[in-house]
């Protein structure tokens, strides 16, 4: 049995532009700068703590600044009117033949597991993922190789017999530190030569060639 571990955003869902209007509006509400939604693509990556505090000048990172902001972004991300997050074009297909060909398939991300469910809910209503992780309080997030072990434990994968698949440094950083296969997306936010200086095992620039690999 093998089992492929997915990234969210940037590899599953194109989730960038509600994640930067999200919190350019929180930005603008606190009376801080706004940035440019290419910008984010830099931002996010580490958990929603980690965007807010890489958004606000660096002057305003306090702790105090930092958790107002927080709490204050993931009510707006979570009640925001209109969506812009997708799927990305062919992930949808990919799966159903990952899951129809007997593979084990989850995702373990660093954006908070309350924000997660639902969007899995919403933008997979079809997929039977094995397992779903978020960033949970008390657990380490990514590059640490926690959620990948824990993943492992929880299915009884052996790590020779695990990928991940991510579009970013993190993902990358993720996969070796837990000694399991690094493949690396180029239709997300990071660009490829990250992915391969980060050990990138293999470089897809479409889903569907993902099944050649594994």
């Amino acid at each position: 049995m093998k089992l492929i571990i997915f990234d969210l955003d940037g590899t599953l869902l194109d989730t960038l532009q509600d994640l930067g209007d999200s919190c350019n509006a929180i930005l603008q509400r606190y009376g801080y700068p706004i940035h440019q939604l290419s910008a984010y693509k830099k931002f996010v990556g580490n958990g929603v703590q980690k965007l807010i505090e890489r958004a606000l000048p660096e002057e305003a990172r306090s702790e105090n600044i930092i958790t107002t902001l927080l709490t204050a972004f993931k009510a707006y991300y979570e009640q925001k009117p209109v969506s812009h997050t997708k799927p990305y074009a062919g992930i949808i297909p990919l799966l159903e033949e990952l899951k129809s060909s007997g593979y084990l398939i989850s995702i373990a991300s660093n954006k908070y597991h309350e924000a997660v469910i639902p969007l899995i809910k919403q933008y997979f209503p079809t997929i039977a993922f094995d397992l779903v992780l978020g960033h949970r309080t008390g657990h380490p997030p990514k590059p640490d190789p926690d959620i990948v072990l824990e993943t492992l434990r929880k299915l009884g994968i052996a790590k020779e017999n695990c990928y991940y698949v991510g579009d970013s440094s993190i993902d990358m950083d993720t996969a070796n530190n837990a000694a399991v296969t690094a493949i690396g997306v180029t239709w997300g936010f990071r660009e490829e030569n990250e992915l391969r200086q980060h050990g990138a095992k293999h470089i897809i620039h479409h889903p569907q060639e993902l099944s050649a690999i594994v």
